[in-house]
């Protein structure tokens, strides 16, 4: 037969256990507190991108036209403040189309002297008719 004399040896978790498993819970929300605002952030600046795909003549317009295009969906999304369009956006041309593309990096301080470096790509082609 089976003794259960260790049954009475067993304990749950312990204080310092639940400690650290608690500090684990806040540390990782306070990392999703942190940058998730940025990704959030990132969203808009690749639907003014697809804003931009969707308008007609997109293929044709000046780097100034697609500048102050994105800039104005930017504007009323209230995240025209994010990058400098002037500095993060390329436009490169092929045969056919062009691609229109925001590289831009964001440091999010976490604590003390530690931050976190996000780096955001987004492109979109558009035909040039």
């Amino acid at each position: 037969m089976y003794s259960f004399n260790h049954a009475s040896k067993q304990s749950g978790a312990s204080m310092w256990g639940l400690l650290g498993g608690s500090a684990l819970v806040v540390l990782f929300a306070l990392i999703t507190m942190k940058l998730v605002p940025a990704y959030l952030d990132n969203n808009k600046v690749a639907a003014a991108l697809e804003s931009l795909a969707e308008t007609p003549g997109a293929g044709t317009m000046t780097r100034r036209q697609v500048i102050d295009k994105i800039d104005n969906t930017l504007y009323i999304d209230m995240a025209s403040d994010l990058l400098d369009l002037k500095e993060a956006l390329t436009i490169s041309k092929t045969k056919n189309t062009k691609v229109f593309s925001i590289d831009y990096e964001r440091v999010i301080p976490m604590a003390f002297n530690i931050s976190a470096l996000l780096d955001f790509e987004n492109s979109v082609e558009v035909s040039l008719q």
